[in-house]
Formats: C-alpha cells, sequence, structure tokens
C-alpha cells in the first residue's frame, strides 16, 4: 500500500502542468527590468540596462537560456553598476537569424551591441557557453574586456573528434523540439538547476511553452548551432593568450561539467585545468552549486565576483 501511495506522488509530481496552456511567445517571456531592443548589423538584440551614470558591467547568458537567468545579479548588481544584459541572438526575445551561431560569430555580435548601447569596454559576467563567448570576445578585442567573470564556463574542456561528432549528430536542429515537459522538467530540477525554487519553475514554465511557439524552432536551430559552434571553435588551446583579470566560479555538484556521457569525474579538476591555463586566474568552488551555480548559490556568488572585482586595478574596476 505504502509503495503504491509513494508511485502516486511521484507520479503526481512529474505530471505535465503546462501543456494545456497556451504557447508563450518571446515578448511574454518575465524580465526583472523593461526588456529594451536596438538593431545590430540587421539583427534584433534584446536587452535590458539599468542604466544611470554608474560603471557598467555586461552580462551574457549560456546556451538555451536568456537574460532572466541572471534574476538575482541583476538587481543585485543593479545597485552599483548599470547592469547591461542581452539576449543573444536566436535566444529569449532577441530575433532568430539565419546565422552561424558560433562563438566567433557570437563575439563579434557582442562587441558590435556593446559599442551600440554605448559601452566601449567593461568588465564581462558571463554564464556556461556565454563564457566560451566571452573568452572569445577577450582573445578577439581585448580592448572591450576589462575582466571576466565566469560563472560554470564552457571552454575547458577537450573533446575527441569523435566525441564532437556524437555531439553533433544528436543535437540536430529539430532535437529541441522533442522535448517533452517531463524530461524538461528532470533537465531542469537534476542537471542544470541544483536548487529549484520558485524562479526555477518559472523558467521551466516558460520553457515549456515557448516550445510550442512558431518562435522555438529558431531557437532550436541555434541550439544545434551553438553546439557544434563550441565544439568547432574550442578555445582552450587559446587560454594562455588572456591577458584580462579572470574569476572561475563553478559549482562542486556541477552535473553538465565534465560532460557526464564521455568523461566524468570532478568539476574541480575542469576548474583548474581553466585555471592553470590562464595567468593569474582565480578559481572559486562553491558547495553544492551545480552547473547554474549563480543561481543555486547567489550569495556564495555575489561574495566571490564582489571581492574579485574590488580587487581588479582602477583601470578595470567597474
Amino acid at each position: 500500500m505504502w509503495k503504491t501511495v509513494m508511485s502516486a506522488m511521484i507520479a503526481a509530481s512529474c505530471a505535465p502542468r503546462y501543456h494545456d496552456l497556451e504557447a508563450l511567445e518571446p515578448h511574454q517571456l518575465w524580465s526583472p527590468l523593461p526588456v529594451q531592443h536596438i538593431e545590430v548589423n540587421g539583427v534584433d538584440i534584446a536587452f535590458v540596462d539599468s542604466g544611470g551614470d554608474k560603471p557598467p558591467l555586461v552580462m551574457v547568458h549560456g546556451l538555451s537560456s536568456y537574460h532572466s537567468f541572471w534574476e538575482h545579479q541583476i538587481p543585485y548588481y543593479a545597485q552599483r553598476y548599470r547592469v547591461i544584459a542581452l539576449d543573444l541572438p536566436g535566444y529569449g526575445q532577441s530575433g532568430r537569424p539565419d546565422a552561424p551561431y558560433t562563438p566567433p560569430w557570437y563575439a563579434e555580435v557582442v562587441a558590435d551591441w556593446m559599442t551600440a548601447v554605448g559601452v566601449e569596454h567593461a568588465p564581462i559576467m558571463a554564464h556556461s557557453m556565454g563564457g566560451q563567448i566571452s573568452m572569445t570576445l577577450a582573445l578577439q578585442h581585448p580592448e572591450r574586456v576589462d575582466a571576466l567573470v565566469l560563472a560554470g564556463p564552457a571552454g575547458f574542456e577537450r573533446f575527441t573528434p569523435g566525441e564532437a561528432d556524437f555531439i553533433k549528430g544528436y543535437w540536430t536542429e529539430s532535437q529541441a523540439l522533442k522535448a517533452t515537459e517531463q524530461e524538461l522538467r528532470a533537465t531542469f530540477t537534476a542537471v542544470v538547476f541544483n536548487r529549484p525554487d520558485e524562479g526555477v519553475e518559472r523558467l521551466l514554465e516558460e520553457r515549456v511553452r515557448m516550445g510550442r511557439g512558431e518562435a522555438f524552432r529558431g531557437t532550436s536551430v541555434a541550439v544545434s548551432r551553438s553546439v557544434a559552434g563550441m565544439l568547432d571553435h574550442p578555445v582552450l588551446d587559446r587560454l594562455g593568450e588572456l591577458t584580462v583579470p579572470t574569476l572561475i566560479v563553478y559549482g562542486t555538484d556541477d552535473r553538465m561539467i565534465p560532460n557526464p556521457v564521455f568523461h566524468g569525474g570532478r568539476t574541480r579538476s575542469i576548474g583548474e585545468a581553466g585555471k592553470a591555463a590562464i595567468s593569474g586566474a582565480q578559481l572559486v568552488m562553491l558547495p553544492g552549486a551545480g552547473h547554474t551555480v549563480h543561481h543555486d548559490d547567489p550569495d556564495g556568488f555575489h561574495r566571490a565576483a564582489d571581492t574579485f572585482l574590488a580587487s581588479l586595478p582602477t583601470g578595470a574596476r567597474p
């Protein structure tokens, strides 16, 4: 009897909650600040800007996400900085062009967008894929990047040609369209986030409802090309060329890095590899936090980032 009750409770907790709700359009996504739009190189870029004459701090999100994944950081840092966070093309409320979506392409988009919003240089706070994009930006345009604050960054892990081909073969341009609500819930609560809360539930609902909208077909293409782009344009062997102050923050229980299918092991080993490759880099490991480390432990992340930003040379300090 007890096993039956428990099975029923588990089944109920996993039952779809949002499949009967109407599809969500990009402009309906929640945002901690009013969303603005600007055209950059023919692409519509959505972003938020806390404004004012405070020093700038740019935020770049990761794969399959958008600026609202910084929901804890945007209001926190807006007290002291002009926080500007974009939706990368293909994601959130930005346009979905027929584009390569590689880190070098994204790096140029971010650089040109910074110019368009009046930011010539700034520290960059970036998550996961956004970390690889931002490291690429610092290599291509070092004068634009004062410092890097990398949350669970991609780019420190080496993949063999066979591993890369397998991953690219799996992430086809229709793959993201196939995910069920139950699969998405499992991914959000057991892989992407370690400490689900109301914000994670909102992001999950948005993802489920967005997945039924026409715009998400463009996002599915962006995800596939973004994954392939990270593999085809690795940054690992160029990390020694980075000259900007760098903070690396991982959660000790990151379930995405290192890749659990091909590599396994502990996230600390990946963080240590990145720290060793980037001259002067600092590494902070936050206990119990997962891949979205800045959301799982915002207080710990803020303490690490605050200490790092305060230690920057005057010319690089926001």
